[in-house]
């Protein structure tokens, strides 16, 4: 069900990056993850905001939340758009939930998030995320190492 200020073909744009992805993350294949994501891409939970700027973070934000879902036994991420609509010819703003599900036993209790959704060159990608998670969450937690990190200085000098 979508709700009546949804645009059917931003609902399908949405849902269709949702399938990709959550394919992607069940398989634990960040080659066909890391396609769907526009680079920079800015990520909020409750607690945390990072702005993923290299492959690199991608990467590793994927693989915590890879481990994260084997650790609690997720065998499948159903996800479905809520309501989406597009604010200009190249933009989707999308609403979906998220049931994080092992076997027929939901591991979670579902949460929004909330995505933009931008078009270049052809291709739909998600520049922006906006998960209703908290501290405890794995994406949560690998932001907050990602924005550790980068504030840790370097000594490239020597």
């Amino acid at each position: 069900m979508t709700y009546p200020l949804s645009n059917p073909e931003a609902v399908a744009i949405s849902d269709a990056l949702l399938d990709s992805t959550g394919a992607a993350i069940i398989a634990r294949d960040f080659s066909r993850f890391a396609p769907a994501f526009s680079l920079p891409h800015f990520v909020t939970t409750f607690d945390a905001k990072h702005l993923i700027e290299t492959v690199e973070e991608l990467e590793t934000v994927f693989v915590s939340n890879c481990n994260y879902y084997a650790e609690m036994r997720v065998t499948d991420m159903v996800r479905k758009c809520m309501s989406a609509d597009f604010d200009g010819p190249d933009t989707v703003k999308a609403m979906h939930i998220t049931h994080l599900m092992a076997g027929n036993n939901r591991v979670k209790d579902p949460y929004p998030g909330f995505s933009v959704i931008t078009r270049t060159d052809g291709v739909w990608r998600v520049s922006k995320s906006d998960y209703a998670v908290g501290r405890d969450g794995s994406l949560t937690q690998a932001l907050l190492r990602l924005a550790r990190n980068a504030q840790t200085p370097t000594n490239d000098a020597n």
